[in-house]
């Protein structure tokens, strides 16, 4: 049963609609198009874990993705988890190609794709680290101490694994292998540690304490705010901006029309500047000159209002 699921992450949406807004010789924006790139070929490989995930027993496995949980003074992330009566597994998911080189003397992982060569954290002590991080969160909130194994899955079956030690394969598989090692453990792990009534509630307290990632994007890139393009894009073209006359938004490259072109222009304002947005930082932001026109536009939106007259400002609902 999936209980978190899979969701883009939120920096990877930030990411986008920046771009979106940047002008394209700004500078920067190369950076911003590598992380995005970077961080989107990552979800996809955490993608292709769910067909074979697929096959898992539902009324035996909780399966969380992206969870990300509070150690006290950090947070720690899990790309997925498998939750059981009699065990979990944490997976830490890699979409990396060519090859990758790990050294145990040094916990390091050398990759070498296209003639360049790259070093990373070694992703088994990553993996290990969230493991003991898990155990010790699920200490402190009362709950049974449960076997906790680890595993870090390589999405592309095509990258070439090589490492002097022989132990590497049993913490390092490829996705397509990802069923038998579940089945390994599962194996090895017989004995009930939770019962039904506590993993009820386990379950419970790990969805309610989840806490998403959030990123200034526009101070971590070193952007400043006023050098970010406004207006309304055009759905099918992408021009900016377009012009709003008798109700609808109206492209002047493409000639197209649109009623909620500017859906995506609030959207953008909540992900890059703040997640909340008012009648006159909209008229602003997207170009509208009438006060009651943005009013309208914004009470069609089914976002959540708050505040009163001068001081009502819209957001996203939860």
């Amino acid at each position: 049963m999936i209980e978190k699921e899979r969701m883009m992450p939120e920096i990877n949406l930030q990411l986008t609609a920046l771009l979106r807004r940047m002008p394209k010789m700004l500078e920067g924006r190369e950076k911003v198009w590598s992380e995005l790139r970077k961080r989107n070929a990552g979800f996809r490989g955490e993608q292709k874990l769910d067909y074979d995930l697929s096959f898992l027993n539902e009324k035996e496995y909780r399966i969380y993705h992206g969870l990300r949980l509070s150690s006290g003074n950090q947070f720690f992330q899990i790309d997925t988890l498998l939750l059981t009566k009699r065990f979990a597994i944490l997976l830490e998911v890699k979409n990396w190609n060519g090859t990758i080189m790990f050294e145990p003397e040094f916990h390091q992982l050398i990759r070498i794709h296209n003639d360049k060569e790259e070093a990373f954290q070694d992703p088994i002590s990553q993996a290990e680290h969230q493991s003991r991080q898990l155990k010790k969160w699920i200490q402190s909130n009362g709950f049974p101490q449960i076997p906790i194994e680890y595993a870090v899955v390589l999405s592309s079956p095509s990258t070439i694994i090589k490492s002097p030690n022989k132990q590497i394969s049993t913490k390092v598989i490829h996705a397509h292998r990802l069923l038998n090692k579940i089945s390994l453990i599962d194996e090895t792990h017989k004995l009930v540690c939770i019962q039904d009534k506590e993993i009820k509630r386990l379950n419970r307290t790990l969805l309610k304490n989840h806490v998403p990632h959030e990123v200034d994007i526009l101070n971590f890139f070193k952007i400043n705010l006023d050098t970010l393009l406004t207006g309304v894009h055009c759905p099918h073209c992408a021009t900016l901006p377009v012009i709003f006359h008798w109700g609808k938004w109206h492209c002047p490259a493409c000639k197209g029309k649109s009623a909620t072109a500017h859906y995506q222009a609030v959207e953008d304002y909540f992900l890059l500047i703040k997640p909340a947005i008012s009648n006159e930082e909209f008229r602003n932001f997207t170009h509208i000159t009438s006060v009651h026109t943005a009013y309208k536009l914004l009470s069609a939106m089914n976002l959540e209002v708050g505040g009163e007259k001068k001081n009502r400002t819209y957001k996203k609902k939860k």
